[in-house]
């Protein structure tokens, strides 16, 4: 996600809107985003990965509850490895390939602070289905679940947040996956009220002996153009061998 693409700039600018969303509120809310990402690196080899990720989001709010459908469109260029593309391992297999990617499910429940100056939580589950095609070098082929918890708090114009998960990975025929740990910290800054930006660190455990660790440093900025467009911008830096050395990436969305 590229850095993974879990919990990127437009998903990270709404935990500040979340913050002023009244205990009682039960109305449907919808969102519908359109992004593209770009990364290249060489993950600790001598040739480079280039990657485009086009993620279509549909989400859903109803009170507390949030459900999230992600359906993604991959490309990607390189050498035969894994590299990380959202929130899935990707086995490729050498040359260009692209396609579906893998689809995936998240559910969550947020939970209202009990006391002033106590964070607001939030606990998720994750489903990857593997969609893309493991032939082509697109995916594993096999299902990935995850559970992750996230806490931010609401501090005026600044909104730190921290998360912490864990992935079970499913391993293709010929190489065992191992179960990962993901975290991220960092946090959001209303510029004024229209105009969001932030910074946050990015991290994924190492899979498998032969795939390095992620830490991506990644600044972002978001804009709310109007009640129903908003806009988001991103850039990353890879800071260890599992990371891309570099990518961007914009997202689109509409709410209603």
């Amino acid at each position: 996600m590229p850095p993974r693409l879990r919990r990127l700039a437009f998903l990270l600018a709404g935990l500040a809107a979340l913050s002023a969303r009244p205990a009682t509120a039960t109305d449907l809310k919808l969102k519908v985003s359109l992004g593209y990402h770009y990364s290249t690196g060489t993950y600790g080899t001598s040739s480079t990965t280039e990657i485009d990720y086009v993620p279509l989001i549909a989400k859903a709010e109803y009170g507390a509850w949030t459900v999230q459908v992600t359906l993604p469109y991959l490309h990607i260029s390189g050498p035969p490895g894994f590299v990380s593309v959202g929130d899935a391992v990707v086995k490729t297999t050498g040359g260009t390939a692209d396609g579906l990617g893998d689809v995936l499910l998240r559910g969550a429940y947020l939970f209202m602070p009990p006391a002033t100056g106590m964070p607001f939580t939030e606990l998720a589950g994750i489903i990857k289905f593997p969609t893309a095609s493991r032939a082509e070098g697109l995916g594993t082929g096999e299902f990935d679940y995850g559970i992750e918890g996230e806490a931010f708090w609401s501090l005026g114009r600044f909104t730190p947040f921290a998360t912490l998960g864990y992935r079970f990975l499913g391993s293709p025929p010929g190489i065992e996956l191992d179960d990962v740990v993901v975290a991220s910290g960092g946090g959001i800054y209303r510029i004024f009220d229209p105009v969001n930006a932030g910074l946050f660190l990015d991290y994924r455990d190492s899979p498998a002996a032969a795939v390095g660790e992620r830490l991506d440093l990644i600044p972002f900025g978001s804009w709310q153009i109007d009640p129903h467009w908003s806009v988001d911008l991103y850039a990353s830096a890879g800071l260890a061998k599992g990371s891309p050395d570099a990518g961007t990436g914009v997202q689109m969305a509409y709410a209603w």
